[in-house]
């Protein structure tokens, strides 16, 4: 335990000394010379190799889904929500926001809202409008389903969505949904909580998943479905046709069609 103590305080030590050294050594090159060029050069080319791979391990500390999910691993998913911690919301608030998620794969701003932001863009910074996510206006209840509006401007960073999503009633847990929509005065918001607060609800739930896993998973799960068009997963997700290509191609969705097609040579 000693020993470990001064080996930790030793490297401290020489880490420190390296970086005074380095720092005067950089601050005394002049800037925009050759030199101070190589220098910035290299500091990129180091943290470069130590980011190789993945960037942000924190994000995959309990490992990466590359597979979707089945509707029987969601239902698992459900029955654990009333046995973690909830933040202080009822069981039934969090399996409905969950369903809605699973079910329709929108972007987590589109359902919970954003306040304005600001990203950096190759023009210069841009800036994101506040969005208040989904209000009791932007759902209605129709004969046997549910209707979604994520439209228009309610469609957030990119893509484009002309026509409300439709949920069948008779999916699982879509009653929910209906019932805290019913429950939300006009003009509110229909789901009240912040991002991060539903972000560590999900978390308690299972560690590997995050709500926007469940876009990824609607988009992949679609694009592996021989039943759906381009046009069919475009007009639902709001993604562009080549973003959309991409998932298919990643889906296996051709490669499949391919393999049947050399099946057939043995008939």
């Amino acid at each position: 335990m000693v020993k470990k103590i001064l080996l930790g305080l030793i490297s401290v030590v020489w880490f420190s000394m390296f970086w005074a050294s380095f720092r005067s050594t950089y601050n005394a090159v002049p800037r925009g010379g050759v030199i101070r060029e190589s220098f910035n050069f290299s500091i990129f080319l180091l943290v470069t190799a130590v980011k190789r791979g993945n960037p942000y391990p924190h994000r995959y500390k309990y490992g990466k889904i590359d597979k979707p999910i089945d509707l029987p691993i969601f239902l698992k998913l459900q029955e654990r929500v009333d046995k973690v911690d909830r933040s202080g919301y009822p069981t039934k608030f969090i399996q409905a926001l969950l369903a809605l998620f699973y079910w329709t794969g929108l972007r987590k701003t589109e359902v919970l809202g954003r306040k304005q932001i600001k990203y950096r863009v190759k023009a210069g910074i841009k800036v994101g409008k506040p969005h208040l996510g989904l209000l009791k206006e932007d759902m209605r209840l129709e004969d046997d389903a549910l209707f979604v509006f994520s439209v228009g401007d309610k469609v957030l960073k990119h893509g484009k969505r002309e026509a409300p999503l439709v949920l069948r009633l008779d999916l699982p847990y879509v009653d929910l949904i209906v019932e805290r929509w019913r429950k939300t005065k006009p003009g509110s918001r229909v789901f009240p909580i912040s991002y991060i607060t539903f972000w560590r609800v999900c978390k308690r739930v299972d560690p590997k998943f995050a709500p926007h896993f469940f876009r990824h998973n609607r988009v992949t799960k679609f694009s592996a479905n021989p039943k759906l068009s381009l046009a069919d997963i475009c007009a639902w997700t709001g993604l562009s046709p080549p973003t959309v290509s991409t998932y298919m191609m990643r889906a296996g969705r051709y490669t499949k069609r391919t393999g049947d097609i050399m099946a057939e040579e043995t008939r």
